[in-house]
């Protein structure tokens, strides 16, 4: 367990076993790197000049201090361009200098880097998210070595100026929340599936909720199927592991909101592709298609933990999708919540399907004044986008705009695709009112798209795929191989952003829809936990 703690006074002064430094490329140590350097008789300064330090992203050096500063070890980060300085840059680099520390066992560390941005909060933020972001290791099936403790780094300093002691404490305190639960999400993500049922979802966030004041729903396949939620059921149905729909809510005594923020999360804790079934290559990854689900989840405890003034809800359905003599096949054609017929193309276009449903009872039953689902939905969007921006789609500009500006400044970014009439006419159904793919092939991750549309009814809506974001096969500064957490910064920067005013304007929830075939949600027991 790492204590942060913010730093008023002059960095170089306090004792550690490290200080993390800022350098910029091409040039001259400024600020206390200068002040260091001076203290040191200029070494820094010969080292850069001498090309052994460039200064650029990503760039770490480690120096001693020769007992001229009560830090023993220097770390000197580079930035890279000082005029394409932003917090992901001190995000990105305080997990390089994280990495560093773990290396050489560093346990205390005073960070400077803050001080290179002018705007305290965000930038105290970002350096101690990626600080315990980039230190984060997932070896919960490891054997300990018996020979060699496990790295912890007892204690961060984060430097900043006097006169923003009041902004940085925030900051501070919101890196800490949001890491926390960014870790729970990836922890959700890297545990294996027959770890990470369904069943232990639900059972940690009922846990996790009962820390907070966040009411929890769970409904078991049983009630889903009287409740009429058959796309999410058909799913579930070729698979042994009991399937839920788990519904977290967070109402604070006086919300700035009258109508709840929604937010649906894909939590399929297992795709094997059902009876289209998917390749051998990488199926073992499919254990983090519920990733859209732990951010749900990590959003919604970080808006607790933050004591934000904004009513949210959180909708996860948890399912596995296997083959079976029970399962869903090429060809059928099951009836939606909200009434929709919809005829099974691919049983590995199952994502859709879930978040049908849940997006549909979400709205019929909290009437929402907006929503924004995550999914791990389209291989597709990786193939658009890569693995440098999530797919960013919906029924309103405004809030697509207002999603993409809060994702670029905190580091979840992500791009824009168009939902043009004819791609609708795509996931036309001869036998059903819609289909589940595309029928002419190409804009996989736009059909996907189209079909959640028919699910929202007139609520502003945006769907983020982060198919390609969600993990990353090779350790990035703060990202480790494996689960990313992606959305839950971006997802609580978004409610946060609700709580200083409306996200849209005049934005009101819909009443509930007259729309042929929708039906009123019906109330069955469910399981509670409220605190």
């Amino acid at each position: 367990m790492t204590k942060t703690e913010i730093l008023a006074t002059d960095p170089t002064k306090k004792k550690a076993a490290a200080l993390i430094l800022p350098l910029f490329e091409e040039e001259a140590p400024s600020g206390v790197s200068a002040t260091v350097d001076r203290t040191l008789g200029g070494e820094i300064a010969k080292m850069i000049k001498n090309g052994e330090i460039r200064g650029a992203s990503g760039e770490v050096t480690l120096l001693p201090t020769f007992g001229k500063l009560p830090a023993r070890t220097l770390v000197l980060v580079g930035l890279g361009k000082r005029d394409k300085l932003h917090p992901e840059t001190l995000r990105k680099a305080s997990g390089s200098a994280a990495t560093a520390l773990k290396k050489r066992n560093l346990t205390e560390a005073v960070s400077a880097l803050a001080l290179v941005l002018p705007d305290a909060a965000a930038a105290v933020e970002a350096v101690v998210e990626g600080t315990l972001l980039g230190l984060y290791d997932f070896d919960a099936y490891k054997s300990p070595n018996k020979d060699k403790a496990p790295y912890a780094l007892t204690g961060l300093a984060v430097a900043v100026a006097t006169k923003d002691r009041a902004a940085a404490s925030e900051g501070l305190r919101r890196g800490e929340v949001i890491s926390k639960n960014t870790i729970l999400a990836r922890d959700l993500g890297n545990h294996p599936a027959n770890v990470a049922t369904p069943t232990m979802i639900a059972r940690t966030a009922e846990e996790e909720a009962r820390k907070r004041k966040i009411s929890y729903l769970s409904y078991d396949r049983e009630k889903l199927e009287r409740m009429g939620l058959n796309a999410l059921v058909g799913v579930a149905k070729g698979s042994d592991e009991p399937a839920r729909l788990i519904i977290l809510e967070y109402k604070p005594a006086k919300p700035v909101n009258s109508a709840p923020i929604l937010l649906v999360g894909k939590t399929l804790t297992f795709d094997s592709g059902g009876i289209s079934l998917k390749p051998a290559d990488k199926m073992e990854l499919m254990k983090g298609d519920m990733s859209g689900g732990a951010a749900v989840l990590g959003t919604i405890l970080s808006v607790a933990d933050l004591g934000l003034p904004v009513h949210v809800v959180a909708v996860m359905p948890a399912t596995e999708n296997m083959p079976s003599g029970r399962a869903n096949k090429p060809g059928d054609v099951v009836q939606a919540y909200n009434g929709k017929t919809i005829e099974i193309i691919n049983t590995d276009a199952e994502g859709r399907l879930i978040l049908a449903d849940a997006l549909s009872f979400g709205i019929r039953t909290y009437h929402p004044e907006l929503v924004v689902d995550v999914a791990t939905l389209t291989g597709a969007v990786v193939v658009a986008l890569g693995g440098q921006a999530m797919g960013v789609l919906g029924n309103s500009e405004p809030l697509i705009a207002r999603v993409r500006e809060v994702g670029d400044r905190v580091g979840e970014r992500g791009w824009p695709l168009p939902l043009f009439e004819e791609y609708f006419d795509q996931i036309k159904s001869d036998v059903a009112d819609i289909r589940n793919t595309g029928n002419k092939g190409g804009a996989g991750t736009i059909t996907g798209a189209a079909f959640l549309h028919h699910f929202v009814e007139e609520t502003p809506w945006v769907h983020l795929d982060i198919a390609g974001t969600a993990w990353v096969d090779s350790s990035e500064p703060y990202k480790p191989k494996g689960n990313v957490g992606m959305g839950v910064r971006l997802l609580t920067h978004l409610v946060e952003e609700r709580a200083q005013g409306p996200l849209l304007p005049k934005v009101s929830a819909p009443a509930a829809s007259s729309r042929k075939g929708v039906r009123k949600s019906p109330a069955p027991r469910a399981t509670r936990s409220r605190k």
